[in-house]
């Protein structure tokens, strides 16, 4: 969380568990000011850049999905800024799949058909990891665990930050979920399979054998050389299936912690904070 918080603030001002001396636990007025600020200026900036057609090419959007990822996960669970990790996540977690399916798979560019193949197997590797980074990332704040991102490996700036890891913490004061948010996270996770599944389709193999790269008529993907029976991404190993089975593990948490809370599947639930 360095980009977001002064790291030069005074050493009492930030409280460590015993658990992990990494884990942040604790923000002073001044930190939490300056991360509200920084957070709502990159959230802004997609926002801005989705809206006049400049998030791509694909491989540098997740560029800026994955660094904002870990940063909000990085938040402190504890009240009363874990109510605010939940906003912020919920708010990342709405636009992400939005984001990505605004964008072809392929950027544009003239490649051969070999390179086009490598080249989306790395996207769409790069795509499902963000992706269970983001699962990853809620199964921990479900339990209301803390975070500790990824060493850095110096790769590029166009690398996908992956890699965090949740720590439990022993503290009646660490926050919950509530059962509002928990609806408005199931309602996202459903619609945005849903939208990422649709917009994989062209690019794999699922329900029909040679699914083939989007005709070069339309703009999306001019590539020569491309047959209509070529596979894209085939070289990936199954990501099909991925798709497929994206965040059930995180639908199953919700559909648990729902029916304990006996919350009718069909309840109208109001806009919350953060997004």
């Amino acid at each position: 969380m360095s980009e977001a918080i002064d790291s030069n603030e005074s050493p009492s001002s930030v409280k460590v568990v015993h658990q992990d001396p990494r884990l942040t636990t604790h923000l002073t007025p001044r930190q939490e000011e300056k991360l509200r600020s920084y957070l709502d200026e990159k959230l802004s900036n997609l926002e801005s850049d989705e809206r006049t057609h400049k998030l791509g090419p694909l491989p540098r959007l997740l560029s800026r999905l994955s660094p904002l990822l870990q940063v909000i996960l990085q938040i402190p669970p504890f009240y009363p800024f874990g109510s605010l990790r939940t906003s912020y996540l919920l708010t990342l977690t709405s636009v992400i799949p939005i984001y990505i399916t605004s964008l072809p798979l392929l950027s544009s560019g003239h490649r051969t058909k070999d390179e086009a193949q490598d080249e989306a197997s790395r996207v769409i590797r790069d795509v499902l990891d963000l992706l269970k980074e983001l699962e990853k990332g809620w199964l921990a704040v479900l339990k209301g665990d803390g975070w500790i991102p990824p060493h850095s490996t110096g790769g590029t700036q166009m690398d996908v930050t992956i890699g965090g890891k949740a720590v439990k913490v022993d503290d009646e004061s660490k926050s919950q979920v509530d059962i509002t948010e928990k609806i408005r996270l199931k309602s996202i996770i459903l619609s945005s399979r849903a939208r990422v599944l649709a917009w994989a389709r062209p690019y794999g193999n699922f329900d029909k054998s040679g699914s083939a790269l989007p005709n070069e008529s339309d703009g999306t993907t001019p590539i020569p050389e491309m047959q209509e029976d070529v596979v894209v991404a085939t070289n990936s190993g199954g990501w099909e299936e991925e798709i497929l089975s994206m965040w059930d593990q995180l639908l199953d948490v919700l559909s648990h912690d729902l029916s304990q809370s006996h919350v009718p599947i069909g309840r109208k639930v109001g806009n919350s904070a953060g997004g």
